[in-house]
C-alpha cells in the first residue's frame, strides 16, 4: 500500500460523516502520523499513559486488561475501520485500565491528544463526530455488559459471529472465549453443539 492510500482510509472514514474542505483535510493528514505495529507489540500498556489514539487500517489489535491473578480478559478486537485506545486515559494523561496488543502486523495512524485538541479547534465538525463516535462506542459497550450480565454463552457467541463473520479466521480461539467470558474448552463444545444443529 502506498503511503496516501492509508490516509485515504481515514480521510473516506470522516468524509462519510462529515464534510470536510481541501483544507481541513490538509490539516487532518499534518495531525496524523503514520505507524506499523508488528504482531505482538503493544501500543500501549495497562498501567502507563495511552498517549496515542489510533485508528486501524489494516490488521487487529485486541484491548484487554490483566486482573490481580495475571488473567487476561479481552474487552474487544479492532479491524480496519476501528479506533483503538484507552479514552479514559487518552483524555486524563492518567495511567490506563487496559493494554492494546496488536494480534498481527497492524497499520495505524495515530494523533496525540495534543494534536487531536487543536485540529478540534481548526476543524470543529470533527469534535462533533467524534463524541457520537464516543457516544455509539459506549452504547454497544453497555450492550455488551447486558448480554454478559444476562445472556448465554451461546448468545454471546452468535452476537459476535454476526458482528464479525472472519473473526474465527483471525482471533485464535483461546482469544474468543476470553471475549466471551467462558473457558476454550466450552467454546469448543459450544460450536460442536452449533454445527451438529446445522446438519
Amino acid at each position: 500500500m502506498e503511503m496516501e492510500s492509508y490516509y485515504s482510509d481515514l480521510i473516506r472514514y470522516f468524509s462519510e460523516r462529515i464534510i470536510l474542505s481541501d483544507s481541513d483535510i490538509k490539516l487532518i493528514i499534518s495531525a496524523y502520523e503514520f505507524r506499523v505495529l508488528k504482531k505482538k507489540e503493544f501500543l500501549f500498556h495497562q498501567g502507563e499513559v495511552c498517549r496515542y489514539e489510533a485508528f486501524v487500517i489494516k490488521g487487529a489489535c485486541k484491548l484487554y486488561y490483566s486482573d490481580l491473578k495475571g488473567a487476561d480478559h479481552i474487552l474487544y478486537f479492532a479491524f480496519k475501520d476501528w479506533w483503538v485506545g484507552d479514552v479514559a486515559s487518552f483524555s486524563t494523561q492518567e495511567p490506563a485500565a487496559m493494554s492494546a496488543q496488536a494480534l498481527e502486523e497492524t497499520y495505524i495512524l495515530t494523533v496525540n491528544a495534543q494534536r487531536k485538541e487543536a485540529l478540534f479547534a481548526q476543524v470543529p465538525q470533527l469534535e462533533r463526530m467524534f463524541r457520537v463516535i464516543t457516544q455509539r462506542t459506549l452504547s454497544v459497550l453497555q450492550k455488551r455488559f447486558f448480554l454478559t450480565m444476562s445472556g448465554g454463552a451461546r448468545e454471546r457467541y452468535l452476537q459476535l459471529i454476526e458482528r464479525y463473520p472472519t473473526i474465527e479466521q483471525l482471533v485464535p480461539q483461546y482469544q474468543i472465549a476470553s471475549y466471551l467470558g467462558i473457558l476454550p474448552e466450552s467454546l469448543s463444545r459450544l460450536k460442536k453443539q452449533l454445527y451438529e444443529q446445522t446438519i
